[in-house]
């Protein structure tokens, strides 16, 4: 069905369902998705007939295109979910819709056992906790190479989607192999990203000659008047790093970095570390120095006309105008969450970087190789 006129950008078709019902009611539209997060739609609707049909827990359909009749819905632009909430007003209502996510984060806690998961690829396991309620889990067949050990914070009384973010904070991969940045570690995401189809996804935005989805430019004419806030983070930048022996202090590596330490100014760390092999320390040191040795940069973009990006995409930031862009140490980043806004126009906020690691998890990860 056609969106209303007038109400709805014209070029923009509309296709809404509750429990199997047409509902040609929506006005406007807002939805919101992060990585490893539920996507949620917020719909207005304008009429108490429209209001009478829905209910908490109906199951939403939405799926919209733009231009012809005739065109066909992408998957980025189709979602299933439930209604979590609705808020009635006098003149204009609204409702809130969650994917199936919801069905995972609120489940019934569930006893993991150490015994039925060591050895099991992390993959695997999250996959298996993730089949609920509903959930396609047919495309999870690939593996992760990472296997669970009895350290890992996995174990005991969980809901389904703390067991898999528990999964997830363990599924970061460290590359060096000529293709990537020294020492590249690469994150495992997941998300619904189609109707009720659960995806695992790993972006590698370092991967020489990667291929962006998008182009994020001021000469591409995609940015709005509200532009770009771009943020300059150096609460984890380290230039200066000692790594010690936790079985004998005299044993220890010392490395700076001379040349962010005159742009930054100095900020030290002291680590200590599970070995009492020099040249271990050393490796250690060397990898911290070269991941966190500037400020990480994040982009929060607002455009318009791009309606159609999926969790994961690789996007490409081109706008020299913008400060941070003189930090930015690859121009290809990643997509980590969007929110799209679908009124007398449609409006995209695009998150786009990475979730930063902690020190701690850096060492965890040089710590265990990657066939553990």
């Amino acid at each position: 069905m056609p969106v209303q006129k007038g109400v709805l950008p014209d070029n923009l078709f509309l296709n809404v369902t509750i429990d199997g019902n047409e509902f040609p009611f929506v006005t406007e539209i807002n939805i919101k998705h992060e990585v490893n997060n539920a996507r949620s739609v917020v719909c207005k609707i304008d009429s108490r007939i429209a209001l009478e049909a829905c209910r908490i827990g109906s199951k939403v359909e939405l799926s919209y295109h733009k231009n012809s009749v005739g065109s066909s819905f992408d998957d980025a632009r189709s979602f299933l979910g439930i209604i979590k909430s609705i808020s009635p007003k006098e003149n204009e209502s609204t409702f809130t819709a969650i994917d199936y996510i919801t069905f995972l984060a609120e489940s019934e806690f569930v006893f993991y056992k150490p015994q039925d998961y060591i050895g099991e690829d992390l993959y695997f396991a999250a996959a298996k906790a993730c089949d609920y309620r509903g959930i396609d889990v047919s495309r999870l067949t690939s593996g992760s190479g990472l296997f669970i050990t009895e350290d890992m914070d996995l174990f005991g009384w969980k809901t389904r989607k703390e067991f898999i973010d528990a999964c997830f904070n363990e599924m970061r991969v460290l590359v060096d192999d000529g293709q990537h940045s020294p020492n590249t570690i690469k994150q495992w995401y997941y998300a619904i990203r189609k109707d009720n189809i659960m995806d695992f996804f790993l972006p590698d935005p370092q991967l020489e000659g990667a291929f962006e989805y998008l182009t994020i430019s001021e000469n591409n004419n995609n940015i709005t008047q509200d532009g770009i806030i771009s943020k300059i983070d150096t609460t984890q930048m380290i230039n200066a790093v000692t790594v010690i022996s936790n079985s004998d202090e005299t044993i220890y590596a010392q490395l700076k970095d001379e040349g962010s330490i005159d742009k930054h100014g100095v900020v030290s760390k002291f680590i200590v570390y599970n070995s009492a092999n020099k040249n271990e320390l050393e490796n250690v040191a060397y990898i911290i120095l070269n991941r966190f040795n500037k400020p990480s940069i994040y982009y929060n973009i607002v455009t318009h006309n791009t309606d159609d990006v999926s969790l994961g995409d690789l996007i490409k930031v081109e706008v020299p105008s913008t400060h941070a862009a003189l930090y930015a140490s690859n121009d290809i980043l990643t997509l980590i969450g969007y929110e799209i806004t679908i009124g007398q126009s449609i409006r995209t906020r695009l998150k786009i970087g990475e979730k930063p690691l902690t020190i701690q998890d850096e060492i965890e990860i040089i710590s265990k190789p990657t066939n553990r």
